[in-house]
Formats: structure tokens, sequence, C-alpha cells
């Protein structure tokens, strides 16, 4: 582990996360096939190009058309930046109200976000209109007849936990520097729109990268840490709280030291029987990964990514959510050990794609957010 300063953390948060959904992005729910053709192996190694844009909760192509560079990320540094810049605009954590108000304003004017691309952001946050609704009392236009309550119980109309905060709160623990319980509760709170245990993911998340930034703590230390937070007590009489409770039954696979293909594969295998967009299985898959990395940033982020599918036959039929799996591996990560601990080449490709296509100033975001909530630390 180097020693980092807090800016450089924060920078290796945020970059982090962008670089792990650039390197995921192009081969998210791909077939196994595509990798060797571009790589001559079977490992993802590097920033590739995409074959496609893939629509409203992927990657999106350049405003003018054509198809994003290598090095663009998807809906998760989207919603990510979106979070950050409200947050740098209001000097405070967005609360739950802050959040349904502003995708409400995309929503119901999405150019004012992400040049050239109103009609896509349109069909994007058309996804949160209903839980928005229904979280500020409100009836939807998509939804007739069905009452606020109702709305929000709905969540986003997928009935189960999934990684939806997870890829939009990631950097929500850099506004909370040493203050874990606070990072947890905070984000917590502001989750208005996931359900069971994914709001104690997105919270978990929040906790571990206050830690991160502010202290020189190991992974192993860091994971400890973890498995004991639990500051809103939502363990009850029949269990601990799902996530802390079932970590610790796959910490062995990453205790002893092996290759990283060998890691991959061992956590592909371990989690098989959860759906893709599991947040349990998100949040560990990214922690599990920087453990095993000994919080390298390239490796955790490389072996988030190169997460398959598993049948029942014990085959290997696809990647999986990949492109979330090494965006929370990469705020992990960058978050212990600095952006320093990057190949700068890589960031600066993946800062000038996401400006092409996008226009997000990643670093003029991060400044921003140095100055509001850091400045004399």
């Amino acid at each position: 582990m180097t020693t980092a300063s807090l800016e450089s953390k924060i920078r290796g948060c945020v970059l982090g996360a962008a670089l792990g959904d650039a390197l995921g992005g192009p081969f998210e729910f791909g077939p196994l096939e595509r990798v060797p053709a571009l790589t001559g192996g079977d490992w993802i190694d590097g920033l590739y190009p995409y074959e496609r844009a893939s629509g409203p909760h992927g990657v999106w192509g350049l405003p003018g058309g054509g198809l994003p560079p290598a090095g663009t990320a998807t809906d998760d540094t989207r919603l990510n930046w979106l979070f950050l810049e409200l947050a740098n605009r209001l000097e405070c954590m967005p609360s739950a109200r802050d959040l349904a108000t502003r995708y409400l304003e995309i929503y119901e004017q999405p150019d004012i976000v992400f040049p050239g691309h109103a009609a896509i952001t349109w069909k994007q946050f058309e996804h949160w209109e209903g839980a928005c609704r229904g979280y500020l009392g409100q009836t939807s236009e998509l939804y007739p007849g069905l009452t606020p309550d109702v709305l929000l119980a709905r969540s986003l109309g997928l009935n189960f936990p999934v990684l939806s905060g997870l890829i939009a709160f990631t950097w929500a623990g850099l506004l909370f520097p040493g203050q874990p319980e606070e990072a947890y509760e905070a984000s917590f709170r502001a989750d208005f729109y996931d359900i069971g245990y994914a709001r104690e993911a997105v919270a978990l998340l929040a906790a571990a990268i206050s830690i991160a930034i502010a202290e020189e703590i190991t992974p192993q230390a860091l994971y400890e840490r973890i498995v004991t937070c639990d500051p809103l007590h939502l363990g009850g009489e029949f269990s601990e709280p799902f996530v802390v409770g079932h970590l610790p039954q796959y910490y062995p696979l990453v205790a002893d030291p092996q290759p990283d293909q060998a890691t991959a594969w061992a956590l592909s295998v371990a989690f098989r029987n959860y759906p893709a967009f599991d947040p349990f299985r998100t949040f560990a898959v990214a922690l599990l990964a920087v453990l095993a990395a000994e919080g390298n940033p390239m490796r955790s982020i490389l072996i988030a990514v190169n997460h398959v599918g598993i049948n029942a036959h014990g085959k290997p039929v696809r990647y999986e959510d990949i492109d979330c799996y090494g965006c929370i591996a990469g705020a992990l990560a960058g978050a212990l050990s600095g952006v320093e601990a990057f190949p700068p080449a890589l960031l600066a490709q993946v800062a000038e794609s996401n400006r092409a296509v996008y226009g997000l100033d990643l670093e003029g975001t991060i400044a921003r957010t140095i100055e509001v909530f850091h400045r004399g630390r």
C-alpha cells in the first residue's frame, strides 16, 4: 500500500470507478468469444472498442453519430456524475427528495444534461419516473391509476433487490471522510428507490469509501471494519443484516494468494446462483476482488470485470454485469490507493472519451467536490 493524499484518493475513487465501468462496458452480458477475438486470450486486459451503442442504460454513441470510443463509460458513470454534481451544487449530501426532484427535472427536460442526447436521456430517466413521483407524493403519467404509495413500493418495477443504488451512489462516501456511520446512514436514507438488502449494500459501500479516503488502511483491515458495520441495526431476532451476515462465508475464496484468473473463476462459481443485477453479488465481488489483489487497482478491476455467468452444468455462458462490478471495484481500490496507482494513460483516455460522448468533465467535478467538501482538511 502506498501513502496517498486525500485529494489523490478522491481522484482515484472517481476516475477508478469510471475506468472500471469503461473496462467492463464493451463486454457486459456479451458472449465469451468476443474477448479472444479482441485480446488473443480469454482475459479482459484493457480498454477495447464497442461494437454498438447499447441503449439507454448502457453506453451511448457520439452526439453526432458514430460508435463511442474505447474508454467510454455507461450509465454507472453518468448517474454517479449527476449525483456528485448535485452534491456540489447543494454543498451537502443530497436527500431522497433532492434526488427524486432532480431525476424528474431531467426526465421532463432531458436536454439539460448530456448535450446531444436528449431522446435517450429521456428514455433512461423514464425508468425512474414512477418511483420518483411516488416518493414525492405524486401520480405518474406512465402508470395511471397507481397511487403514490404503490408507485414507491414497486420501486423500479423489478420487485427484487438490484444494484441501482450502488451505481448511482458509488461516490457518496467521498462526502464523509472518516465518518463511516454518517456516510452509511445518509446513503441508506437517500436511496429511496431500492428495496431490501440493496440499501444495506449502498450504505456499506459509502462507509467503506469514507474509511478508505481518510485512513491509510489495508484492504484486509477495511474488510474487517465493513463486516461489523451496522449502525442502523438492520439485523433482528432471526438473522444478521443480509450483506454483512453473508460476506464472511465467501472470504475463504480470497484468503490465500492465487492467480487473478483463478480468483475471477472462483468468484464466478461462488455467486452463480445470484442474479446478475443482485446488489450483494455486485458489492461482494468488487470487495473480494480488491482483497485478492491486495488493493492494486488494475488487478482489482480486472478480477471484477472477468466475472462470468455459469449455467447449471458448470459451463461459462456469458459475461455478467461486469461494468458495474468493475465500477465498484475501481472506486474501492482507488479510494484505498490513490490516483497514482493507476496507469495514467488509461485514466486520460477515460476522461477524454467521456467528455467526447457525454460532455462530462470528470476532473472539473472532482475539483469542485474537493473545494466544497474537503478544503482545509
